[in-house]
C-alpha cells in the first residue's frame, strides 16, 4: 500500500433510529445489520486509510443532519456529504440548515430514487441548490448511470465553480460488453474539467482474476481519460461489504495501479491528496 489514505465515501446505518436503508434492495445480505462509527475504526485500519467522508444513507434531511453531528462527535470522519429534497420548494432552506455547519462539504443527488430522474437532475432545485453550493465552496455528488450522464455534463457546464463528483465509476454493469460504451460516455465527461470521479463501487465478485480484469480496464479507463488529480479513492463501506472486504478492493487497487507503474505522487493524489483538497 501506498501513503494513508482518505476513505471518501462512507456510510453509517444506525438501526436505533428506525430509518430506511435502499441498498437493502439490492444486496438482501445487509438487510438487519447495523453499521456504526466504531465498526468503521478497523476497516480504515485494514485500509491504510486515516479518515473517512461520511455520506448520508438513507436520503432525508433528518439524516443529514445525524451525519453532521456525527461528524462533531467522532474524529473518524473528515467530513459530510448531505442530502435536500430537490423536489421540495423549500429544498435552499433545507441547504441552509446543513452548508453552516463546519463539517459540511456539499450534497449528494439522488436521482434514481426519482420517478423521473433525468428530469430531476434537470429541475428547478438542482439548479438552485448547485447555485448555494456554488456561492459557498461546497461540491455536487451525483449517483447516476451513464443514461444520465448528459444530464450530469449539464450540471457542471452551468456550475463550473463548483466541483462535480461522479460517485462509483459512473455505475458501470462491469462486463466486458458493456466497457466501450462507458468508457466513450465517460469520455464525455472528462472533457469538463469540475468534474471528478470516485473509484469505489465495481460489481466484484470476489473472483481473483475476474475482479483483477475489471478493476484494470476501467481504471486505466479512468486515469487516461481524467488523470490521477481528478480521481478519489473510496471504499463504499458498508454497501461494499455484500460483495467483498475493502481491504479486497483497497489491495485491488494497489494492485491495479502498481501494474500500470503509476508512480508515488499521482498514487497520493488518488489516495490522499485529491480528497484532502475536495473534502
Amino acid at each position: 500500500m501506498t501513503r494513508t489514505a482518505i476513505d471518501a465515501h462512507v456510510h453509517i446505518w444506525n438501526r436505533t433510529r428506525g430509518e430506511t436503508f435502499i441498498a437493502e434492495r439490492q444486496f438482501p445480505a445487509l438487510t438487519g445489520k447495523a453499521f456504526l462509527p466504531e465498526d468503521l475504526v478497523p476497516v480504515l485500519a485494514a485500509t491504510n486509510a486515516a479518515s473517512a467522508v461520511l455520506v448520508h444513507g438513507p436520503a432525508t434531511v433528518e439524516h443529514a443532519l445525524y451525519c453532521l453531528e456525527l461528524c462533531r462527535t467522532q474524529r473518524v470522519f473528515r467530513s459530510v456529504i448531505g442530502w435536500v429534497d430537490l423536489r421540495d420548494p423549500g429544498c435552499a432552506a433545507q441547504l441552509s440548515r446543513q452548508s453552516g455547519d463546519p463539517g459540511f462539504r456539499g450534497v449528494r443527488f439522488t436521482p434514481m430514487l426519482d420517478s423521473d430522474p433525468e428530469g430531476y437532475l434537470r429541475s428547478d432545485g438542482a439548479g438552485t441548490v448547485c447555485a448555494g453550493l456554488q456561492s459557498g465552496g461546497h461540491l455536487v455528488e451525483i449517483l447516476a448511470p451513464q443514461p444520465l450522464f448528459g444530464a450530469v455534463a449539464d450540471l457542471a457546464r452551468a456550475f463550473p465553480g463548483m466541483p462535480v463528483v461522479l460517485a462509483h465509476f459512473g455505475l458501470p454493469d462491469g462486463s466486458t460488453q458493456g466497457f466501450d460504451g462507458w468508457r466513450q460516455a465517460m469520455a464525455r465527461l472528462a472533457a469538463l474539467p469540475n468534474i471528478h470521479v470516485k473509484l469505489s463501487g465495481l460489481p466484484l465478485s470476489a473472483n481473483s482474476d475476474a475482479d483483477t480484469a475489471m478493476a484494470r480496464a476501467h481504471v486505466k479507463a479512468m486515469v487516461d481519460l481524467f488523470g490521477p488529480q481528478r480521481l478519489i479513492y473510496a471504499s463504499n463501506w458498508p454497501v461494499a461489504t455484500a460483495l467483498a472486504s475493502p481491504a479486497y478492493w483497497r489491495n485491488l487497487l494497489d494492485e491495479t495501479l502498481e501494474h500500470m507503474q503509476m508512480g508515488a505522487p499521482q498514487r497520493d493524489a488518488l489516495f490522499h491528496d485529491n480528497a484532502a483538497r475536495l473534502y
